[in-house]
């Protein structure tokens, strides 16, 4: 497979730092309860290949090797240095690393960005420094890093089992807790662990497409509550993903919901909404649970996606386990219809009591021989509509549960579950109420790769993950399509609200921006008095809409500044009313009574359906496309589809189908179809907008009216970025 050219490097600045040939921790320490001394041991007992160089001012022996009292002592410079130094002492130590001729740097210490407005200074020192110098920093408030094969082990756990699994985590605990659990559950383990830290300096990305190109990793776990460069991620991800598995644990996902958003775009377009949609287009599989990370990276590392129109199969020995395996697995993942000779097969081998249709359940047909479960296993993974099966219940404690005289059975029954899987090509995960036990015949499962997971939940969740990994294996990557235009008269507009001190457009201002983008607008007047506005009306000839203009009544109709369906007759006086409403309004919010007309627009027929298009600017990944349902209920409907900009056209398409609201636009059930290329190109050109304007913060269209034969948009919002001047 052709990588893109961003993942092309001559060198990676991570190779000296993960795989160093000398390691020199400074802060050194002879007190076996600071991290310089658990370090030295760590590498000590770990066996580490290369040079350790202890370094401490008052030089001396620790753990049997020669003390350094500066790192500008050692001759050659080490690869790579360990800080175990408290917070204001790291800028400087730094300096000197890099001075010695140090390529890379582990900052332990906290007190950085996380901690106020002191260590926000400290951090950008280091930030400074690394520009200087050229030397790469990983942190700081870093749990530290480790490379199994190297035996490289600058975090101090003992016992990191080895396996092809590099972890990448904002967590120690959460490492502590992945590799706990891989020791105790399974024979896969780590290649890399590294703590990521405050990404001062070497980010996620940087890590994703070193260890994309690391032939020896065979999935990515990672886990982040945010990323410095969202933007970068989405340029490097999406090629690693095509080649390797990325699962990731998003942490502090309920901070989407405590933003106040201005816009109804920003409303229903939350942080941690946009963070979904950017890690779905990357490629990125998500899990929301601790217990799933391990798991679901173990099984897209060791088990073959699902091809091409395969599915899942279901066996189980108790009737309870298979209702709620389907309850998890349902709508996330197809589950396989069986043949009607699979079923045959299963029924003289299981009998009649059992259930042949998918999910299987073998209704007590294993008790006296457990290889029964093997047998049924294995007519399912040659069944030609399945490409992954999830074993559920107590198998691995058949010899547990109901005799010590079964345990061969049950061992030579592993090796049968093993030996169809592999012969079949089909996935394989067996949950067991047992594999806490880690009996023989599981043992004999996970020595051959297959997970084995106590949680019935978490082993559905991997059976999803086989799916939804074979989906995105079978996705194409498009060429992003649309390059883009810029109105240069937008931008004189744009300085005037600016000099006006707004960061909000006028409902004209927000018409005249996006009418140079290519939106079709209903046709409008605006009107600055009683009697222009009755002028106006009648020249329409048909009932109008009235619509207050007022930079402090953005959301018109909670200010009471709309009025529809005012005949020519009534506009003189309405306009009256609806000034000194809003006016009232504004001056409730504690805001100057501001009103600067009305806009006059004819009444349009009802359409097919309405709309929300819109664009907003996330602070990780720049410009996000929302589509949704419109009209004033948008937030309670909450139909929402995101995508990161750029886009090409047909992605619209795939947004518009998300949205459940898109059924009456497509002619569902004989109804008429609605006009999609127009809702699609209102989406490119707001698109456009946003990304030719970096002083936007976000800009929708609400409604956008859907007809058969066009598209018009009723209502436009603009807002500008407070910190653009």
């Amino acid at each position: 497979m052709i990588r893109p050219a961003a993942l092309k490097k001559a060198a990676s600045p991570l190779a000296a730092i993960l795989n160093p040939r000398a390691v020199a921790i400074i802060g050194a320490s002879r007190d076996a309860t600071k991290r310089g001394h658990q370090i030295v041991r760590a590498l000590i007992d770990s066996g580490y290949r290369g040079a350790i160089h202890p370094v401490h001012p008052a030089g001396g022996e620790l753990l049997g090797l020669s003390v350094a009292m500066n790192v500008s002592d050692l001759q050659p410079a080490p690869d790579l240095a360990v800080i175990s130094t408290p917070a204001h002492t790291v800028p400087q130590i730094l300096r000197e690393c890099a001075a010695a001729g140090v390529q890379g740097a582990v900052a332990l210490a906290v007190g950085f960005g996380e901690s106020g407005e002191s260590g926000d200074a400290l951090e950008q020192e280091l930030q400074a420094i690394v520009q200087e110098t050229g030397i790469r920093l990983v942190g700081p408030n870093t749990s530290g890093l480790l490379n199994t094969t190297a035996r490289l082990n600058l975090i101090g756990i003992r016992n990191v089992p080895a396996g092809p699994l590099a972890l990448l985590v904002q967590s120690g605990n959460l490492t502590l807790q992945l590799v706990t659990e891989a020791a105790a559950r399974s024979d896969t383990g780590f290649r890399y662990c590294i703590g990521v830290g405050n990404e001062t300096d070497l980010q996620f990305h940087e890590y994703l497409a070193h260890l994309g190109d690391d032939d020896s990793v065979g999935a990515i776990l990672m886990h982040a509550e945010g990323f410095r460069s969202g933007t970068e991620l989405l340029r490097v991800a999406p090629g690693v993903s095509r080649t390797k598995p990325i699962v990731l644990l998003k942490g502090a996902r309920s901070h989407a919901g405590s933003q106040v958003a201005r816009s109804h775009t920003g409303a229903i377009a939350g942080d941690y909404k946009v963070f979904q949609a950017a890690m779905r287009q990357a490629g990125i599989i998500e899990v929301t649970r601790t217990d799933e990370l391990f798991h679901v990276g173990q099984t897209l590392a060791s088990q073959p996606v699902l091809q091409s129109g395969k599915a899942v199969a279901i066996l189980s020995d108790g009737g309870g386990h298979s209702a709620l395996a389907v309850d998890a697995i349902a709508g996330r993942a197809q589950l396989a219809q069986l043949s009607p000779e699979t079923r045959q097969q299963l029924r003289e081998l299981l009998g009649d009591a059992a259930a042949v249709e998918n999910p299987v359940d073998l209704a007590g047909a294993a008790d006296a021989d457990p290889r029964g479960f093997a047998r049924a296993h294995e007519l399912l993974a040659l069944d030609p509509a399945v490409g992954a099966v999830l074993v559920v219940g107590l198998f691995g404690g058949y010899a547990i549960r109901f005799s010590e005289s079964l345990r061969s059975a049950e061992e030579q029954a592993a090796s049968m579950f093993v030996a169809s899987a592999n012969r079949t090509r089909t996935g394989l995960v067996v949950h067991s109420l047992y594999a806490a036990s880690r009996s023989a015949p599981l043992r004999s499962l996970t020595t051959a790769g297959v997970p084995v997971v106590e949680s019935l939940e978490v082993a559905c969740r991997c059976m999803v993950a086989l799916a939804e990994r074979s989906a995105l294996m079978e996705y194409q990557v498009p060429d992003r399509v649309r390059g883009v235009s810029h109105a240069p008269a937008s931008e004189a507009l744009l300085a005037a609200a600016v000099a006006d001190g707004r960061t909000v457009l006028l409902e004209p201002e927000a018409r005249d921006l996006i009418t140079a983008y290519g939106v079709s607008l209903v046709p409008a007047r605006w009107c600055h008095s009683a009697a222009e506005t009755a002028i106006a009306a009648s020249a329409f000839n048909t009932p109008v809409a009235l619509k207050a203009v007022s930079a402090h009544a953005a959301h018109k109709t909670e200010a009471g500044g709309v009025v529809l369906d005012v005949s020519p007759a009534d506009a003189e006086a309405q306009y009256d009313s609806l000034v000194r409403v809003v006016a009232d309004y504004c001056r409730r919010q504690g805001k100057p009574a501001d009103v600067r007309g009305v806009v006059v627009a004819p009444m349009q027929p009802k359409p097919l359906a309405e709309l929300l298009v819109g664009v907003r600017r996330d602070e990780q990944f720049g410009p996000v496309l929302v589509v949704a349902a419109g009209g004033s209920a948008v937030e309670i409907l909450d139909q929402v589809a995101l995508r990161v900009l750029p886009l090409r056209d047909g992605e619209i398409r795939e947004m518009l189908a998300e949205v459940p609201v898109s059924r009456i636009l497509s002619g569902h059930r004989g109804a008429t179809s609605g006009h999609l290329a127009g809702v699609v190109q209102t989406a490119m050109a707001l698109a456009d907008a946003m990304l030719a304007h970096p002083a936007l913060e976000s800009i929708e269209v609400n409604p956008l009216f859907v007809y058969a034969e066009h598209v018009v948009a009723i209502d436009a919002r603009v807002y500008l970025r407070g910190d653009w001047s």
